[in-house]
């Protein structure tokens, strides 16, 4: 069978034509299919660095945090050195008068690992007071009530113990004895300053004590010189 050269040749042109768009849909999936994982790796490399800004965020919040911490250990350590810039100044102008050790050398004043001391021992600092009575002429004694005890016991409970036994003959200045309260100050050693001997019971026995050392102040807490006060007055 025969064709004309016109019929063959749109029969040519049709071929090419399909093949011509059957190639370029090809070529767009060829495309399509190495876009896609180009572009789900710069999909999750974005995801990436939005949980890294997350990640640096917090970390900055953490930072701001931490300076805000710092500035404020700075403030109270500020305030610590003031504060013992004056207590130490208060020292300085202290003199000590009198002493007074409550221990087991004058009966069972404190029993181990006990803060209850003896009415013989309450005896004895009433009649510690009254002999510093003379000595308090304008209220400016100041009374350190210092706790000890024997090596009995780990470091951390002596040091409680000594703090605790301290504490309750304070609470007899004040409250039985109405000491101001702002002139007695409380100190704990534990097991750190023995007088004697740990080795034996009449060593720990001396150890398990309370000192109550009486300081005057030179210059009345709070009031200014004598001086000053009587030039005061005359105006």
């Amino acid at each position: 069978m025969k064709y004309s050269t016109s019929f063959r040749t749109r029969i040519g042109a049709a071929f090419f034509v399909s093949f011509l768009f059957s190639g370029c849909v090809a070529t767009q999936d060829w495309v399509n299919e190495q876009l896609f994982p180009i572009n789900k790796r710069i999909s999750e490399n974005e995801a990436g660095l939005t949980k890294v800004d997350g990640k640096v965020s917090a970390v900055d919040a953490r930072v701001d945090k931490m300076a805000t911490q710092i500035a404020d250990l700075e403030n109270r350590l500020n305030q610590t050195n003031a504060k013992a810039d004056r207590a130490l100044e208060s020292l300085q102008r202290l003199k000590p008068e009198r002493k007074l050790v409550l221990n087991y050398s004058g009966g069972a004043m404190f029993a181990s690992n006990s803060i209850s001391f003896s009415g013989q021992a309450k005896r004895d600092v009433d009649s510690f007071l009254s002999d510093a009575k003379g000595l308090d002429d304008g209220g400016n004694l100041v009374f350190v009530v210092a706790g000890h005890t024997d090596n009995t016991g780990s470091e951390s409970t002596n040091y409680d113990l000594s703090r605790r036994r301290a504490e309750s003959v304070a609470a007899y200045l004040t409250k039985d004895k109405s000491i101001d309260p702002a002139r007695v100050l409380t100190v704990a050693y534990g097991e750190k300053s023995p007088v004697a001997e740990n080795k034996t019971e009449a060593g720990r026995a001396k150890n398990r004590r309370v000192e109550i050392l009486v300081y005057k102040e030179t210059v009345g807490v709070g009031s200014a010189p004598a001086e000053a006060r009587g030039a005061a007055n005359t105006k």
